[in-house]
């Protein structure tokens, strides 16, 4: 409880034109009681109750709580029901018409909303002029207060709190309703249970007209006299405006009311996905944010498993927006546009649409089925229709027929034309388009992997065009990706390639023994980490040892693996000083040995040899390694 229930000047508005009022002059301290200088109507920030008052002759007033957008908030004792905590609410101004109003419908929104994680209401009683609301005590910590004495809140934590409270506001939209004032000071944790308080501002989403109650600062800016009104888009901005405010400093009050701080002037924004996730809730146009709470919450947990693999592997998580990941791009060498564009993953159908059965069945059989199916007479001309003809025709690479399609069907701010465009454009080598709208994408979807490999291996593509190492944004996808999927072998490969290119063998040898076992790269994986170690400017006896040992543990077909044991045999017979002691693959280290073993090997691989010009080569190599002898 509040041991000297004020409200701090900063804080106090007028509640009809939001002007700020009762703000010190000439060195007096500003009245708590009086008129807006602006509009003229009445405020008053004095409690009306105090310890010890019994409200309708049933709850005692215990002290004040915390002072809220409607009025005070005070804690007392149910005198009839076992002595239990409960919560009045009552009034700012009981004169104010339009705050009397405000609290009748929390009262109803109240009784008809039931939810674990929505404050229950109990009572709604009268007593003199003033009418209070009777609430659950929630006891805890508001996530404001949790925020405020530390600085930042961690963005993880600040995710898990807000996704945790995201389906009560998820509850509130399927029944018709928006909640209009979400912030830190109404989400309350109480042991492991987060808790959405303070229904005074809920309205119906068709409510024309009337008083919008909310908060400066968190507030969507359509919300207005000549705004659209609130709607489901403006809840998801003040969604986004509460985790940039847990997460980072800046004036989001007064002059940073419609806009987020810059990444140098908020650490926390400087990663990628929180950024992205930020920026499309808080979307100034309201059809740029996500559509709904359940898509918000989506890919607020995609943007979670990202930032927590840092330190920790996540579980695994398919995406409910793309088909699975494509796992081979990028394992043997950098990726082309080309070879991008074949293994980008489509997007899911959608189970609405009317079509999406006969697609998906049409699909098992290939995307000459799935053209046939959506060409017939008769058949559904519908979004879902349009998007799978575009993906047929770019599985079966036929690019022109998917470009007439894209230009006739694509619908402007649509992910899903996003990201097929973008397709379109890897495949006819447009590195820099497929680029560009595959950032359009992570920008609409910044919980997905997909458009961050897709981004990286497009970066990776462009420095090794111009001959130049790729920079750090690039590195730093790769290394996301990674993290949270170990699905995603491309991104290892390719990391492990960077890292080589930047004289980090260790560190490439390292994320290349992170491929599964389970994975089916993963032998590439433990023969890339062999060439890793044998690549190196200076080999070492240790080194080449290490590898021998490496190539020992890898499952090969014999052909791989005598081409393997070759390239570590020569590495040893190469070094300046490296000893006879020990063994290689069952062979003594003397020059006769190393000899006899490489030309066995060499021979194997003669026998396989795809061309005549190949063979000869691997049999002059044999004829070189074989020791001299008497005969």
């Amino acid at each position: 409880m509040l041991a000297d229930p004020t409200v701090p000047e900063r804080s106090r508005y007028c509640g009809a034109c939001d002007a700020p009022v009762g703000r010190a002059r000439g060195g007096r301290p500003g009245r708590t009681e009086g008129f807006c200088p602006q509009c003229g109507t009445r405020f008053s920030f004095t409690p009306g109750l105090a310890a010890g008052d019994l409200v309708a002759d049933q709850y005692e007033v215990l002290g004040c709580l915390a002072h809220g957008g409607l009025g005070w908030i005070y804690l007392a004792r149910d005198r009839r029901v076992r002595d239990r905590w409960v919560v009045l609410k009552g009034l700012l101004n009981t004169g104010d018409a339009a705050a009397l109003a405000a609290a009748d419908a929390e009262q109803g929104f109240l009784a008809q909303l039931v939810h674990p994680h929505i404050v229950r209401i109990y009572n709604v009683v009268a007593d003199g002029d003033a009418t209070y609301i009777v609430m659950e005590y929630v006891g805890g910590r508001s996530l404001r207060t949790m925020r405020d004495p530390h600085g930042p809140m961690d963005p993880e934590h600040a995710l898990a709190y807000v996704l945790e409270v995201l389906p009560a506001l998820a509850h509130m939209h399927d029944r018709g309703l928006l909640y209009c004032d979400f912030k830190p000071d109404n989400v309350v944790q109480t042991g492991t249970d987060v808790t959405l308080i303070d229904l005074g501002a809920v309205r119906h989403v068709d409510e024309p007209g009337g008083d919008v109650w909310g908060t400066v600062g968190y507030q969507a800016p359509e919300i207005g006299p000549d705004g659209v009104g609130p709607s489901v888009a403006s809840d998801v901005y003040t969604v986004g405006r509460t985790l940039a405010v847990l997460v980072a400093d800046f004036d989001f009050h007064g002059a940073m009311r419609d806009v987020l701080p810059l990444p140098e002037d908020a650490p926390a924004l400087q990663q990628e996905p929180l950024r992205r996730l930020l920026e499309r809730a808080t979307a100034l146009d309201p059809s740029a944010r996500f559509g709904d709470v359940e898509t918000l919450a989506d890919q607020m947990e995609g943007v979670l498993r990202q930032l927590t693999a840092v330190h920790t592997a996540p579980p695994p998580r398919l995406s409910t927006m793309l088909a699975a990941p494509p796992a081979a791009v990028g394992v043997d060498a950098p990726a082309g546009p080309e070879e991008l564009a074949a293994a980008l993953p489509p997007p899911l159908p959608d189970p609405d649409d009317p079509a999406t059965p006969e697609i998906v069945a049409a699909g098992a059989q290939g995307p000459r089925a799935v053209l046939a199916a959506v060409s017939a007479t008769g058949a559904l001309d519908t979004d879902q229709a349009r998007l799978a003809a575009v993906t047929a025709h770019l599985d079966a690479g036929e690019t022109e027929a998917a470009g007439r399609a894209l230009e006739r069907h694509a619908l402007p701010g649509e992910w899903t034309w996003a990201w097929l465009r973008a397709r379109h454009a890897a495949a006819t080598g447009a590195a820099r388009a497929a680029a560009r709208l595959a950032d359009e994408v992570a920008d609409a979807l910044p919980g997905e992997l997909a458009p961050t490999f897709a981004l990286a291996v497009l970066g990776e593509h462009a420095a090794a065009a111009a001959g130049e190492l790729a920079d750090e944004v690039t590195v730093e996808r790769f290394e996301r990706v990674w993290r949270t999927d170990r699905t995603w072998t491309g991104a290892a490969f390719a990391l492990a390639r960077l890292r080589v290119g930047r004289g980090d063998r260790a560190g490439a040898v390292a994320v290349l023994d992170e491929v599964p076992p389970t994975s089916v790269h993963a032998p590439d994986a433990r023969v890339a980490a062999v060439r890793v170690l044998l690549g190196a400017p200076r080999l070492t006896r240790s080194t080449v040892m290490e590898a021998g040992a490496r190539t020992g543990e890898v499952d090969l077909d014999p052909l791989r693996a005598a081409t393997l044991q070759t390239e570590v045999l020569e590495a040893y017979r190469g070094l300046d000083d490296a000893g006879t002691t020990g063994s290689l693959f069952g062979c003594a280290l003397d020059d006769h040995a190393l000899g006899l073993a490489l030309e066995s090997r060499y021979r194997l691989r003669a026998r396989f040899a795809r061309t005549t010009a190949e063979r000869f080569a691997l049999v002059d190599a044999a004829n070189d390694a074989r020791p001299w002898t008497a005969r």
